[in-house]
């Protein structure tokens, strides 16, 4: 490699995106060229830097990091993607992929495996997490994923750590101080953990998940 690759982050949590900028700083494949929090300081700060790969979390203040993506492959189609989230969701996923995304990597993944897998896109590949893979998969083979088996009713660790923790009265915004993310996020795991389990309220939870 002639060069190092141009690396963009885009994440609004300061205390991962200042890990991120200390990693990536003496990163021996990338040089750091942008930082920002949000779609619009994205934007607003990049002209003229020499970007390969952005790494963008998905759920950003304003507009997401799928407009995000969206807006980064109209006015760089060559420019590769990758989204960082904790949001394990098929949807978002395909709207990620649809938008031009080319991996899609949980946050917790370690940090010399984020550099690992972004090296892996810049030679051509496309990376996710072991988790989004397998949702990836589930909506292929719809044998298995149909007639309301049986899956549908296990919960993921994270689903079940707020289970436990809405079951002894915890609030969403406990809930989210303990878990180290937003309370949109809980809610948004609440809403799948009640769609799993056929329930619409907490009592119906506790009651259905012993």
């Amino acid at each position: 490699m002639d060069r190092k690759y141009g690396l963009a982050i885009v994440e609004d949590r300061q205390h991962l995106l200042d890990l991120l900028i200390s990693f990536f700083s003496i990163s021996k494949f990338f040089d750091l060229q942008l930082t920002a929090n949000s779609y619009e300081a994205l934007i607003a700060d990049w002209k003229s830097q020499p970007i390969d790969i952005v790494l963008s979390d998905i759920g950003l203040p304003g507009k997401s990091g799928i407009e995000t993506t969206w807006y980064i492959k109209r006015r760089a189609p060559e420019v590769q993607v990758v989204m960082f989230t904790v949001i394990e969701d098929k949807d978002a996923v395909f709207q990620a992929l649809c938008a031009g995304a080319s991996g899609y990597l949980l946050k917790g993944t370690p940090l010399p495996q984020i550099e690992e897998r972004l090296l892996e896109v810049m030679n051509g590949g496309s990376v996710m997490s072991p988790q989004v893979a397998r949702l990836v998969f589930n909506h292929f083979t719809p044998s298995q994923s149909s007639a309301k088996y049986r899956k549908t009713e296990q919960l993921t660790p994270r689903e079940i750590e707020i289970v436990s923790m809405l079951k002894g009265g915890a609030s969403y915004k406990m809930v989210a101080n303990t878990l180290f993310v937003s309370v949109d996020t809980v809610k948004y795991h609440t809403r799948n953990i009640y769609q799993k389990l056929q329930v619409s309220s907490r009592v119906e939870l506790i009651l259905k998940y012993k």
